[in-house]
């Protein structure tokens, strides 16, 4: 599989290139499954068989038997090749594994995925010592024993009233096409489109599935409601220590940087998409630069962003760019890729020379009646990096310091120019109409009296 191009990256990927351990991409950073993969690599295809032939040994289902398709790659076994037409129309048409299309590869992408080759062979493991090799052995065995299973897929007799599909709820009449899973019960159906891991999502590639409390697994998840998986390997973790940070695992040499790979036990992190980085690394990378000051926002600095522009949570940095009138925790106008405390300051006037009306505009935002929304809210960014937790009984202690983050908030002013002017014109005018209506209505009536 080496040297596949990169179905996300594109052509900024040069092809697929293992890491030494983290089964990803040294190019691009991506898996190995996000890469095209035109065959079914020979490891995966090898470990199919044995898993298949595991899953007979102990199956109690139907004769697993089907009919050969030179149209497809994969047609479920046991069905009459009128009943292959039928199942397959009731999945989606982009993941019907036509031969060489986007249903194969996507066929193969889940193969990949749902049943990873190291979850079930040592020899497909990084560095596991005697003891962790046999511990897999016995979590494989115990899997495949208690849990494996292959769903059958067979038309609902016409004489039945139906039945009511696992996954969607909705009844299967008489005739329609079914997926039926022995381990759930003989009773138990689902739709050929339903018939879904309960924690991806997704459709159980070639009808493979695990059988846990009441519900159905892909291989992946299912290994992983037992034990915990190292976010950096991929591998399930069978030693007595891990560390475990943001709700997460790791092999304990593991837990390092993903950019230059220095361990992080006990060491300051950033955490960005599930991957951990050392302050140096994710400064490097993914610091910010300040738009008033032009340098960049440590990680231990405040950050306001607005629309994509940034700025230091500093009085200085974060001001109105005509009289730098600090702007924090106040309302400001956005304007030009500029910020401003007012409508006087956004137009280059003079604000000690501005009239009432425009000084009641930046010191009384209230009269605006400004409305804060979060959708054009300044958002801070995190702070600092958090120490790491290691845990000695993973089952049990699962805790971990998240970094920190400011919580200070600005809001942008939304004016709406000369229409809010003029309606406050308009309300000084009637104020001073009526204060001076009622002064002369007060005069004459006194003449009266007199």
């Amino acid at each position: 599989m080496c040297g596949q191009p990169c179905m996300r990256c594109g052509e900024q990927c040069p092809g697929f290139r293992m890491h030494g351990w983290r089964k990803i991409c040294v190019h691009c950073k991506c898996v190995r499954e996000e890469h095209v993969v035109r065959s079914v690599p020979g490891q995966l295809e090898r470990m199919m068989l044995k898993l298949v032939s595991d899953f007979q040994r102990h199956s109690i289902s139907d004769d697993d038997s089907g009919c050969a398709s030179e149209e497809y790659a994969w047609v479920p076994p046991g069905i009459k090749p009128e009943q292959v037409y039928q199942y397959f129309s009731c999945i989606p048409e982009e993941k019907v594994p036509f031969v060489n299309s986007p249903g194969e590869r996507y066929r193969i992408k889940q193969l990949l995925h749902q049943l990873p080759a190291h979850d079930s062979e040592p020899q497909y493991c990084n560095s596991l010592g005697e003891e962790e090799k046999k511990e897999l052995r016995l979590f494989s065995q115990q899997r495949k024993r208690e849990n494996l299973g292959r769903g059958i897929v067979r038309l609902f007799p016409v004489t039945m009233t139906g039945a009511i599909c696992q996954q969607c709820g909705r009844q299967i009449c008489g005739g329609d096409i079914a997926v039926f899973a022995s381990r759930a019960g003989h009773g138990s159906c689902w739709h050929p489109q339903c018939f879904q891991c309960g924690s991806c999502n997704e459709l159980l590639v070639d009808l493979i599935y695990f059988y846990q409390d009441g519900h159905i697994y892909c291989g992946r998840h299912h290994a992983e409601r037992i034990k915990p998986r190292c976010q950096a390997c991929d591998e399930i973790i069978f030693a007595d220590e891990c560390t475990e940070a943001e709700g997460r695992h790791w092999h304990m040499k593991h837990f390092c940087c993903f950019e230059c790979e220095t361990v992080l036990g006990g060491q300051r992190y950033i955490m960005r998409e599930s991957r951990p980085y050392c302050c140096h690394c994710y400064e490097s990378l993914y610091a910010e630069y300040c738009d008033a000051c032009g340098e960049h926002i440590g990680i231990d600095q405040g950050q306001m962003t607005y629309e994509g522009q940034h700025w230091h949570a500093s009085e200085e940095c974060f001001s109105c760019a005509c009289c730098r009138l600090p702007l924090l925790g106040r309302p400001f106008l956005p304007r030009r890729g500029l910020i401003f405390c007012s409508r006087s300051c956004s137009l280059g006037e003079d604000p000690d020379n501005s009239d009432s009306c425009d000084s009641a505009l930046q010191s009384k935002p209230v009269s605006h009646k400004t409305i804060q929304n979060p959708q054009h809210s300044s958002t801070p960014r995190p702070q600092g990096g958090s120490s790491v937790t290691v845990t000695s009984k993973v089952n049990t202690c699962r805790t971990a310091v998240k970094a920190a983050s400011t919580t200070t908030a600005s809001f942008p002013l939304e004016s709406k120019g000369t229409n809010v002017t003029m309606h406050y014109y308009i309300y000084l005018a009637f104020l001073w109409w009526f204060t001076h209506m009622h002064y002369f209505l007060i005069k004459i009536q006194g003449i009266y009296i007199t």
